[in-house]
């Protein structure tokens, strides 16, 4: 299944503030509290001030990292308010070349009438 448009808007608008370093940006695209499960730990953000670039810097450190693409997201499930979407993703250097291809689950919620991302599980 597809995921609708304002879903979509969400997803977008986090992978382009990443892409762009724009802390307020992606903060603008979760909400809080917001959880990361990812290599084995689970990262738990009360506020928006408690998120940074930090845990990304240290999962990406050394890799050379420029920016990402999607590749494909797909609805897991989902209901008026909450959905869940597989996402594929590319992770790239500057020069172009490819760092690896990825797997993430996203939960993206209403809350209050704003979709945001809620949680985020990846296979890193």
């Amino acid at each position: 299944m597809t995921a609708a448009p304002e879903i979509v808007a969400v997803i977008e608008a986090y992978m382009a503030a990443t892409n762009r370093r724009d802390l307020d940006g992606v903060r603008a695209t979760l909400h809080f509290p917001h959880v990361l499960f990812s290599l084995a730990a689970v990262t738990h953000y009360l506020t928006s001030a408690d998120f940074s670039f930090a845990a990304f810097d240290a999962r990406t450190a050394g890799q050379g990292w420029a920016h990402s693409t999607w590749d494909s997201h797909r609805v897991l499930m989902s209901g008026p308010d909450k959905v869940h979407i597989d996402i594929g993703f590319t992770r790239w250097r500057a020069d172009g070349s490819k760092i690896g291809t990825y797997h993430a689950m996203y939960i993206v919620i209403r809350i209050d009438g704003r979709w945001g991302i809620q949680a985020r599980s990846s296979q890193l």
